[in-house]
């Protein structure tokens, strides 16, 4: 008896990863909002970052420990984002999932990106009032 399960079985393949990644990114750019963000913090290097977010996702997903990288320092790099940043990003997100992945395997996604969001936005804001000087 075989007790390995199918590959079919996994919530998304590396191709569909990949698929979500290059779409989701493709309409930030596009994005009156985000994009500059985006645009400001990957430059030209395009492929290297879609590369790194379809590694990521890989990771948070299938658990493939393919991501090398520190995501909360590359937010707090960047200049301040606030909740409807987040939201914006998550909204983009929530809808590319549902059109790429389908709905039950887009909720697995969207609910580890709504996870991320709230540690990223709280360690934001965190880091920006220490450094203001207005911490207890």
């Amino acid at each position: 008896m075989d007790s390995q399960m199918p590959a079919s079985t996994a919530i998304a393949t590396e191709e569909e990863i990949s698929h979500l990644v290059d779409r989701f990114y493709s309409r930030v750019r596009q994005d009156e909002i985000l994009g500059p963000i985006f645009a400001q913090a990957v430059g030209d290097d395009w492929d290297a970052h879609l590369a790194k977010m379809s590694d990521f996702w890989s990771s948070v997903v299938l658990a493939s420990k393919r991501y090398k990288g520190n995501p909360m320092m590359a937010h707090l790099l960047l200049p301040r984002l606030t909740r409807s940043h987040f939201e914006r990003w998550l909204s983009e997100w929530r809808n590319t999932a549902r059109e790429v992945l389908g709905e039950v395997p887009a909720a697995v996604f969207v609910k580890k990106a709504e996870y991320m969001a709230e540690r990223l936005l709280a360690a934001i804001d965190t880091h920006h009032t220490y450094a203001a000087g207005t911490g207890v």
